[in-house]
């Protein structure tokens, strides 16, 4: 079991950025079924604001968790991943 958390803020990403990001309060329960979907995670948590998105998981392994996060970061927000 491995704990981690993939996030950003008011002072590593510009607010275009961080708003394509947010996940707004009535999307949660769905972006949280959507991550525990995939197969490396095993729970999550989110925390959305206007200044910050962090999500906290526990995952199997902890890179492909971090990879499958950044994923749906990316398919979610129509962001390319680098």
């Amino acid at each position: 079991m491995n704990i981690a958390v993939v996030g950003l803020s008011h002072k590593t990403a510009p607010v275009e950025v961080r708003e394509k990001l947010s996940i707004p309060e009535n999307h949660l329960e769905e972006a949280i079924a959507h991550i525990k979907s995939y197969p490396h995670i095993e729970e999550v948590a989110i925390l959305s604001t206007c200044n910050r998105l962090e999500i906290y998981f526990v995952a199997s392994e902890s890179e492909p968790g971090v990879v499958e996060i950044t994923q749906f970061l990316s398919e979610t927000s129509h962001l390319p991943l680098f």
